[in-house]
């Protein structure tokens, strides 16, 4: 295991971090009511996918959130509120999310967005809800032991490329 130390916007580490990488799983988010307004995870994700393209790694797993609309969604209560209260009430934490998603989706790499709820210290499950919001029944969990078994799947798999999934507990 290799432990670089540095700040996720200088270049200088994120190279020694990503080359000879496979791929880049980011577990960027918010993780303060107190949250600053400069974008911090947007600007991160900009320098990691900066050197991603001038290192020729094309493939990205992120975390996000169902506060990430995906075009392909349909309505769903659960996912919708808690979305709402989220912008309402963590406004800069919620443009920093939104932002994100838009530097993912348009850089050139091979993404995947895995959007969850809340994640919760239990167990695995094995027994994952995984689609589209509205279309998929989900929870509003996950344990992190899923989400972060399901992102190491995703290094070698094509099926999400350039997708954001909603992923939950049964």
């Amino acid at each position: 295991m290799r432990i670089i130390r540095g700040d996720l916007t200088d270049k200088k580490s994120l190279i020694e971090a990503i080359r000879g990488a496979d791929a880049v799983l980011s577990a960027l988010g918010p993780t303060s009511p107190k949250y600053p307004k400069d974008l911090p995870i947007t600007q991160a994700l900009k320098a990691i996918i900066s050197v991603m393209e001038q290192e020729g790694l094309k493939r990205l797993i992120s975390i996000s959130t169902g506060t990430a609309v995906d075009p392909g969604d349909g309505f769903d209560l659960k996912i919708w509120l808690p979305a709402v209260l989220v912008k309402l009430m963590l406004p800069a934490a919620y443009d920093d999310i939104i932002e994100s998603v838009k530097v993912i989706r348009e850089s050139n790499l091979d993404w995947t967005m895995v959007r969850a709820a809340i994640l919760k210290n239990r167990p695995a499950s094995k027994k994952l809800n995984l689609g589209l919001y509205g279309h998929t029944k989900h929870s509003l969990t996950i344990s992190r032991e899923d989400i972060a078994a399901f992102m190491f799947d995703q290094i070698s798999s094509q099926d999400f490329v350039r997708q954001a999934p909603g992923i939950s507990s049964q």
